[in-house]
């Protein structure tokens, strides 16, 4: 052999393996939480089958970069998931304290777990509308948000969204829409106030409360109404 023939074989670049470029690029899409775990697994592959070929560069940076950005989502979902239970609890919470109130004649209580732009209700309001609860359903038990049914006919308010909840009675439970207010506090502390009911009732009517509040339906098509300009 001449020293040409061996100065090629010394110098041959070896060939960079493919799993290991593929694991790398799975990682680096930190977008994509499925990729960052595809990653590290096809960078410890590329490890143990690497035989001659280059590449180790790439397949550690794989698993590096992949097992922090996995880490990350897992925290993010925590985080959230944390967040949604929360939300998912306190509007159950505040709605079951609220008519719970009512039922005991504790108007001031009932009070606080409405938001600003409903506490000015009168004794009298609260009365009929758990005197009419009363009559229809009986006694209440409690309320829960109704996760299977976020389909609501209620249209978000300026700063309150429409929720979907279960109201448990001793001998029924029916279905109610509720304009709740998220009021956020200290760092990633918030508080839930109900805006209004709308009590969804295809045998004895629709239970609005408060009667003039945005969930009564004239008060939505009247904002819904386009304003008609006037000629000179």
């Amino acid at each position: 052999m001449n020293s040409i023939e061996e100065l090629s074989i010394e110098t041959e670049t070896p060939q960079r393996s493919g799993l290991a470029t593929a694991a790398l690029i799975s990682s680096l899409i930190v977008c994509c939480p499925i990729t960052t775990i595809v990653g590290p697994i096809l960078g410890i592959i590329s490890l143990a089958t690497l035989k001659g070929r280059s590449g180790k560069g790439f397949a550690w940076t794989a698993i590096v970069v992949g097992l922090i950005s996995t880490v990350l989502w897992i925290g993010a979902a925590v985080f959230f998931g944390g967040l949604t239970i929360k939300f998912i609890e306190q509007v159950g919470e505040v709605t079951t304290k609220t008519i719970e109130a009512g039922y005991d004649g504790d108007y001031d209580a009932f009070r606080t777990g409405l938001s600003r732009s409903s506490m000015n209700v009168t004794d009298e309001e609260i009365e009929s509308f758990i005197s009419e609860l009363t009559l229809r359903y009986g006694k209440f038990d409690y309320a829960t948000m109704n996760l299977e049914e976020q389909n609501q006919t209620l249209k978000p308010a300026a700063d309150e969204a429409p929720i979907s909840v279960r109201l448990i009675f001793e001998t029924t439970d029916v279905n109610a829409e509720v304009l709740m207010q998220i009021i956020m506090g200290t760092g990633i502390e918030f508080e839930s106030k109900i805006g209004c009911f709308r009590i969804n009732d295809a045998e004895n009517g629709d239970l609005i409360f408060p009667k003039d509040s945005y969930c009564a339906p004239e008060v939505q098509k009247s904002i819904e109404l386009p304003v008609e300009s006037t000629g000179s």
